[in-house]
């Protein structure tokens, strides 16, 4: 991904320029029928982009993409149209290659104010606790390489346990390579490295040569997503949220060197 990584300093067109070329290697480059505004790979490199300039809000974000550039469909024909493409984005983020190690956490993604967490009605979101306290939504459930890339995710309510996420992102340990998997003591338990608690009785495979600083990686990587905006509370669907996600962590992944 190194050839189309994407940077805010080198201007809007440029870096649209460079997603759009990484974009027409999965999707399709061509209108499907005349009064089609614009190609699957063009509308990705113009959702994609909005993430590398860290825009909070879509819609401005749209509009500001019409004034330059004539033609363009309103955001609501752009959002029904990138929702139809959810499931090849989420396939993007797959397996790609093999990895000796991954390093796993989570982080709260709230879908309203915690005030409002009572009247909410969001489909599947339940309370939970984060590292600021009660949260009421979901959960970003990650696994991040040493170099900074986010290898596998999944979108779990807030109330599950991380240990609990943590093996059904295991399932695909064999398709990386059978990495190790390196977590905080919230993932205290075997088939997981992590710093060992005082009556630990066996070796939980943590050096404090070298783990403590891989640990700081992952919390850099979502301190990204956040700056991103992955968790604005402007969210009324499960597939919105999805889509918002999914943006973020191809948007994270393509700028990394």
């Amino acid at each position: 991904m190194c050839r189309y990584r994407p940077h805010h300093s080198l201007g809007r067109r440029a870096v649209i320029r460079l997603l759009h070329r990484w974009a027409k290697r999965h999707f399709s480059d061509q209108k499907r029928c005349k009064h089609q505004k614009l190609t699957d790979a063009l509308l990705v490199a113009l959702l994609l982009a909005r993430l590398v300039f860290k825009y909070p809000y879509p819609s401005i974000w749209w509009n500001l993409l019409r004034e330059d550039r004539f033609g363009l469909p309103s955001y609501t024909q752009a959002y029904t149209r990138g929702l139809r493409l959810l499931s090849q984005l989420e396939a993007l983020v797959g397996p790609s290659k093999r990895y000796a190690e991954v390093i796993i956490d989570s982080m709260p993604l709230p879908v309203c104010r915690p005030k409002r967490g009572k009247r909410c009605k969001f489909p599947g979101a339940r309370w939970g606790f984060g590292t600021q306290g009660e949260v009421y939504g979901y959960k970003l459930h990650a696994w991040v390489s040493p170099q900074g890339e986010i290898v596998q995710y999944l979108l779990r309510p807030a109330n599950l346990h991380d240990l609990t996420v943590g093996y059904e992102l295991n399932r695909k340990w064999a398709e990386f390579g059978g990495p190790k998997v390196i977590g905080d003591k919230g993932y205290a338990c075997l088939g997981f490295v992590f710093p060992p608690k005082k009556n630990t009785r066996y070796d939980s495979g943590w050096r404090d040569s070298r783990h403590p600083q891989l640990r700081k990686r992952i919390e850099t990587v979502f301190s990204q997503l956040v700056e991103a905006q992955i968790r604005s509370v402007q969210t009324k669907t499960l597939a919105s949220l999805r889509l918002r996600t999914v943006l973020a962590v191809l948007a994270h992944n393509l700028a990394q060197p």
